[in-house]
């Protein structure tokens, strides 16, 4: 994806990003909200960890994450993740 100042930085999400409030004055984010940030964390700390069976279970897992993301309406719409929290 191409990533431009107002766009979401993460690869697949094309919600625009908003200013994030910081201290007395705004800045542009790179995502457009707390999801994409948090999985881009999780998809880069994968990426360069150790290859293991976990780690290829674990990416499979992304993988299904990245997809409900990119199926939001909403930037902060994901709800429960499916087989984490069916309480």
């Amino acid at each position: 994806m191409t990533n431009t100042d107002d766009q979401c930085a993460r690869d697949g999400c094309t919600f625009h990003v908003e200013l994030v409030p910081i201290g007395e004055g705004v800045l542009p984010g790179m995502f457009c909200g707390p999801a994409c940030a948090d999985f881009v964390w999780v998809e880069r700390a994968l990426t360069d960890a150790e290859p293991t069976p976990e780690l290829a279970t674990a990416l499979e897992g992304l993988e299904g994450l990245r997809r409900l993301l990119n199926g939001r309406r909403h930037p902060s719409d994901i709800g429960p993740l499916p087989g984490v929290f069916d309480g």
